[in-house]
């Protein structure tokens, strides 16, 4: 092998060596794009939640009671209940 080949091996391999490590610092310091768009869809469900546990005390309180739930038995199963207590 002579100096010339030997020389052309080591500089491709470093060179390939640099790239690897340039674009794996460049994915790792990239900043996500979809990180906007989680946080409008999160924001988003939490106004719609307010919204609707807004909607049901007002309910509640146009009927002349509170809003309230039960909890169904460990023991015997059941659902979840919701509803006006007055």
């Amino acid at each position: 092998m002579s100096l010339t080949t030997m020389t052309a091996t080591v500089h491709n391999g470093l060179r390939g060596a640099i790239e690897t490590g340039e674009e794996n610092a460049r994915r790792m310091l990239s900043v996500r794009q979809d990180r906007y768009v989680w946080l409008i869809v999160i924001a988003i469900a939490v106004i719609i939640a307010l919204g609707l546990a807004t909607a049901w005390f007002v309910y509640c309180q146009a009927q002349g009671g509170w809003p309230a739930m039960d909890q169904p038995s460990w023991v015997n199963g059941g659902t979840w209940k919701a509803y006006c207590r007055k």
